[in-house]
This record gives C-alpha cells, sequence and structure tokens, in this order.
C-alpha cells in the first residue's frame, strides 16, 4: 500500500468544520433534487449523447427562431442547458473527492486492523506469561477475531 503509516492527526474541530462545510454548501444548494427510484427509472435515456443532443438542438434553435412556437420558454430552455453543465461540472469535482475521501477511509481501516492485530498478538503473548490485563484483553477480543477474518471459508451447505 503506498499510504502507509498516514498520518493525518484530525481533531474534533477540524471533523466538525469538515461537516459544517458540507452543510453550508448543502443550504446554497437549496435547489438539489431528490427523485425516487422510480423517477430515476421513467427518466430519458440517451445516455452520453444526452449532453451533445440538447446543446446541439439549443444551438440549432438559435440558429432557426423560426421553428419555435411562441409558448415554448426557448431562455428556460437555454438555461435548463447551462445549469446542467455547470451542476455536471460540479458532480465531476464532488465525485472525485468523494472517491479520495473513501480511498483515505479505507487506508486508514487498514493501518487500524495492522495496529489491532499488532495489539491482539502482544496481548496474546502477555496472556501466556499472566500480565495483568492481558487475559481479559483477549478475552474481550478474540470473540471478535473469530467473526472475521481473511482465512474463513464459507461451507457449502446442502
Amino acid at each position: 500500500m503506498p499510504y502507509a503509516n498516514l498520518s493525518i492527526g484530525l481533531d474534533e474541530t477540524k471533523r466538525q468544520d469538515y461537516l459544517n462545510a458540507i452543510s453550508d454548501l448543502q443550504m446554497q444548494m437549496n435547489f438539489l433534487v431528490q427523485l425516487t427510484p422510480k423517477e430515476k427509472q421513467n427518466h430519458y435515456r440517451l445516455g452520453k449523447k444526452s449532453f451533445v443532443f440538447f446543446t446541439k438542438a439549443v444551438e440549432l434553435a438559435r440558429q432557426n427562431p423560426a421553428l419555435i412556437p411562441p409558448y415554448f420558454n426557448q431562455a428556460e430552455f437555454e438555461k435548463d442547458v447551462q445549469d446542467h453543465q455547470f451542476m455536471s461540472d460540479v458532480l465531476v469535482q464532488i465525485t472525485q473527492l468523494q472517491a479520495a475521501i473513501k480511498d483515505t477511509v479505507i487506508t486508514l481501516e487498514q493501518e487500524s486492523v495492522r495496529a489491532a492485530l499488532t495489539f491482539y498478538k502482544f496481548c496474546l503473548t502477555a496472556s501466556t506469561q499472566n500480565y495483568v490485563g492481558a487475559q481479559e484483553a483477549v478475552a474481550q477480543l478474540k470473540p471478535i477475531m473469530n467473526k472475521t477474518g481473511k482465512g474463513k471459508k464459507k461451507t457449502d451447505e446442502k
């Protein structure tokens, strides 16, 4: 792992700062929509061609205003296309941030597990020499260790 021994040193104040910044961003983006699964299922699907399709339609509508009926709101159409582009740019940044946070959490989890396993081995060794507290520590950690682990394989139940 290229980021072994990652040491960030976050404290409660910094954690709260991050959460507040996210909350502030959510408040600034009070226009965000949360679709239901059914609404997501029922939307138009052009895939990667969607952006090309509606940007080309905006361009052609500008070039051919006679094709637009008076009840069609061309300005709103253009604003929606522009907003889509802006929000897509934000989504790219948020997606990259989310991926980096997720990778950092995974790295920190691996480091924490590695350190906890080392501590568990210390406790096992200390318990064989009757150090005070070692057997109690092993007794509390062993049931957790038995529920997890790389070496466990599920057997086929027929």
